[in-house]
């Protein structure tokens, strides 16, 4: 998607942007460590931190996984944005106004899709912010009266009735739409939004999405409406008894964990999660104290909502209904958040099912009592898988010992592994041994469908791999020596402004291409001209905010920060570093030299291209030099083309 925020805002919100602020607000842990900060990967598990956030360049990197990049890089890849969406993202939270776009008579129509992308984008979330609000006077002013009457008996406290927004949708066929046409939107934005239906008998005719329901709007992380979630007030009343919002350019389900903009911070200071089952029973927890309580969200808990909420914390308890549908969801979450690492905790709720109805049935107390109370996962699962059956029985006691220990082998950690084997056998009464030997056999069976599973899926790739037309890549990209040497030439020339000027003096730009580390070192040098060096790497920073290829190694030089180094250590390096640049560019052009001069008759071009040869050679022995302390880069010595070819191949006078 191309970039149409004018330059000046963007340099604006580079400016304003803090990123250890930007970061802290998705990841609590970060840690201050000297004069960079440190925090386990929100984008990978991991129990050492790596992640590393260095302000003064206004970068990350995680020296983990890879990833990295600058403040808005963060925001793009945590948030699953755009680079404008996550550009509009920042500015909002620092107070840059971003204008609106003027109209361009560019003929590009990839820009003008961008721009009516973004458009309708914030049109939406607009959308959303107002119609929460016009959901919510309904319910308090008395204007929807059936739900008024239903949300009575459900007896929930005003104060976050108001905090979560709780409204009602009339019983009207186009109440909502009516209201949104008087607020200046259109029918398009409102089928954007996912907010009308249209009439399988007449089409063009649209009603309400929403209508004669409880509503409950649907935040995102950082607090914006992006959907609804409306309950069912009239038993005979068609549909549903929940109806959510359907997906939209603003609504992806599977990244969203009702009530977590509320639950972000009381999760940090309590160090886990509650996880329920639907929005009644987050408020309910919220009422009760428990404001660390978040749901899944119109689908069934996922790997995205998981690596969401391992941002925060490691452990999760699972508050779900007591029902088989909700034993079925524990072991399906549990599925996904034990070998992510995540400790497990299952919450009982006596006198009721849930804790709505516990909160309403028992108070506050009893809701809390739960939670504290809650049973480490493996001894809730092999209560529950011994109810009822005689454990002297051989045949039970496998049966039990194969349902937990398919459980037991999804940590990554083998000390947890095998304290919960030890536990798990002294349960049952059994050996450890044939415990162990019941775990290889499972993992070896396991073991060969992953490796079929995986051979499948390298076909497949390998298929579309050989489909696809490679597209080229800059020198500098392309080639790993080329990228070293530049790598190690800018690690210098940031820490030392003499090796800075060296380079200045000695790198043609012409042997610079629009790599990432290409880009970096002539960004240094344009700094140290313009008297700009100490602000190089927030410089490099932002000539890189749309680079096409994988700046991650780069992030991870600007994120550690300028090391320091001898004098003679950086002009050794540099000089060394600009010799191998010098030779490997030298020896690409001899190459195409050569390719030309093959595939060139004789004549005039052709002697020009054999004396240009000529000239590389005699450069590159030059460099090559035995006397010189480093070998080429080859570890060959270039011959000069025979000077009777040379004769041979001249124009007669």
């Amino acid at each position: 998607m191309g970039r149409y925020i004018p330059d000046q805002i963007i340099d604006e919100i580079a400016a304003r942007a803090d990123i250890v602020d930007v970061v802290q607000s998705y990841v609590p842990g970060l840690q201050h460590a000297g004069s960079r900060w440190k925090a386990c990967c929100p984008f990978h598990q991991e129990k050492t931190p790596s992640f590393i956030v260095n302000p003064d360049s206004n970068t990350f990197h995680c020296f983990g996984c890879g990833k990295g990049g600058n403040v808005f890089t963060f925001v793009m890849m945590i948030e699953n944005l755009q680079f404008p969406d996550a550009a509009q993202l920042l500015a909002r939270k620092y107070n840059v106004i971003i204008p609106e776009p003027e109209h361009r008579h560019s003929g590009k129509k990839n820009k003008e899709a961008a721009e009516a992308a973004y458009n309708l984008r914030e049109r939406v979330f607009l959308l959303h912010e107002k119609l929460a609000a016009w959901y919510r006077a309904n319910l308090v002013n008395g204007r929807a009266a059936k739900a008024a009457e239903y949300f009575k008996t459900r007896r929930m406290d005003p104060v976050f009735a108001e905090r979560f927004m709780i409204g009602a949708a009339p019983d009207l066929w186009d109440g909502m739409i009516q209201w949104a046409k008087r607020e200046g939107f259109t029918i398009e934005e409102m089928k954007e939004a996912r907010l009308v239906s249209e009439s399988r008998q007449t089409p063009g005719k649209f009603f309400d999405f929403f209508r004669n329901r409880l509503i409950f709007p649907i935040w995102n992380e950082q607090g914006r409406v992006v959907g609804f979630s409306a309950r069912q007030i009239d038993p005979d009343q068609g549909g549903g008894k929940y109806v959510n919002s359907s997906e939209s350019v603003i609504f992806k389900k599977s990244r969203i964990l009702y009530g977590l903009n509320f639950a972000r911070q009381e999760i940090a200071k309590k160090g886990f999660a509650v996880i329920c089952e639907g929005q009644m029973d987050v408020i309910a927890m919220h009422s009760a104290g428990c404001a660390n309580a978040v749901a899944a969200q119109g689908t069934a808990f996922g790997n995205e909502q998981a690596m969401i909420l391992h941002r925060y914390t490691e452990n999760i308890t699972l508050a779900l209904d007591s029902d088989s549908a909700g034993l079925n969801a524990i072991l399906k979450d549990a599925a996904i958040l034990l070998p992510l690492g995540f400790t497990l905790k299952i919450a009982r709720f006596p006198g009721g099912k849930d804790p709505d109805e516990l909160l309403k049935n028992a108070g506050a107390e009893a809701v809390r009592k739960a939670i504290e109370d809650a049973e480490d996962f493996f001894a809730f699962l092999l209560a529950k898988e011994s109810e009822g059956k005689d454990l002297a029985q051989p045949a039970v006691k496998t049966g039990i010992a194969e349902k937990l220990l398919k459980f037991i082998m999804l940590p990554e950690s083998e000390v947890a592994r095998d304290s919960y084997i030890q536990w798990l056998a002294g349960k049952l009464g059994l050996g450890a041994d044939a415990m162990l030997a019941e775990v290889r056999r499972i993992s070896a069976k396991e073991a060969r469908r992953n490796r079929f599973q995986d051979e499948a899926r390298n076909r497949r790739e390998s298929a579309q791999e050989s489909s696809s037309p490679a597209s080229p890549l800059p020198e500098s990209v392309a080639n790993p020596l080329l990228a070293r040497a530049l790598a190690e030439l800018l690690e210098v020339i940031l820490g030392d402004a003499e090796a800075a000027d060296f380079t200045k003096e000695e790198l043609p730009p012409e042997m610079l291409d629009n790599g990432p580390f290409a880009v970096a070192v002539e960004t240094v040098i344009q700094a140290r001209m313009n008297d700009e060096w100490e602000d190089a790497p927030a410089m490099i920073t932002r000539r890189l905010l749309e680079c096409e290829f994988d700046c991650s190694p780069l992030s991870a030089i600007l994120a550690a920060g300028p090391r320091k180094h001898s004098r003679s250590y950086c002009a050794k390096t540099a000089r060394d570093c600009l010799k191998r640049i010098r030779i490997l560019s030298l020896e690409k052009q001899l190459r195409e030299l050569k390719k030309n001069f093959a595939s060139t008759p004789r004549g005039t071009e052709r002697n020009e291209l054999l004396k240009k040869t000529v000239e590389l050679t005699r450069a590159l022995n030059a460099l090559n030099h035995p006397r010189l302390r480093e070998p080429t880069t080859t570890g060959k010595r270039y011959l000069l083309p025979d000077e009777t070819a040379l004769r041979d191949t001249a124009e007669p006078d």
